[in-house]
């Protein structure tokens, strides 16, 4: 590289400066991206819905703290990244205990550690507990943390901006104005729903 180019960089401490300060912004607007989750938590499960309600509660106390913090601090690519391993480790092993006797759940897990979220969602749909919307809602996530890791910025686009060329660039400020709530709401309500059944098995 030459000196010119070198030049026209900013310095590691300009650079660090650069991040400190929209870690900042970030800080001060976590409140209310965690006040819309709120809003949309509650009208999804109502107080009156007493057992899906508890059992929501009980999921985002439980496995929703990272991708919460994540969301709040506006890192929607990670967040995304963490609901589908979150939802991939969870339907992996419930659809090893739904299908498995005990004695041979060891072995059947074994098997679907080879699987992914999708695999594990078909399972659950075939066991009605999954349906339709849920097989497309995993599809969506799949596809988008796919994207993600991959750094694809072509497969972002087509599925959040209809196509429209973006650079590898542009990923992060793609996911920083992409909405991940319904996507963390849909994610507790697939863990509610498997919870549900694992309680109506025993």
């Amino acid at each position: 590289m030459s000196k010119e180019k070198n030049e026209s960089l900013p310095s590691i401490d300009e650079t660090i400066a650069e991040i400190m300060s929209s870690l900042s912004n970030d800080l001060s607007n976590a409140k209310s991206r965690l006040d819309r989750f709120v809003v949309a938590f509650n009208k999804r499960f109502p107080e009156h819905r007493a057992e899906d309600r508890g059992g929501a509660v009980a999921v985002t106390w439980a496995l929703m703290g990272s991708p919460l913090v994540l969301y709040a601090l506006n890192l929607n690519g990670s967040v995304i990244i963490e609901l589908h391993s979150i939802l991939e480790r969870f339907a992996l092993r419930d659809a090893g205990e739904h299908i498995a006797l005990p004695s041979k759940r060891a072995f059947v897990s074994g098997i679907l550690e080879r699987c992914n979220l999708l695999d594990s969602a078909v399972i659950l749909q075939k066991l009605g507990i999954f349906d339709k919307e849920d097989i497309k809602f995993a599809e969506t996530l799949t596809a988008l943390r796919n994207g993600l890791a991959h750094k694809n910025p072509k497969r972002i686009s087509n599925i959040l901006l209809s196509g429209k060329k973006i650079s590898f660039l542009d990923i992060d400020s793609v996911m920083s104005k992409h909405d991940c709530v319904p996507l963390i709401i849909k994610t507790i309500h697939l863990m509610v729903k498997m919870s549900k059944a694992k309680y109506r098995k025993k």
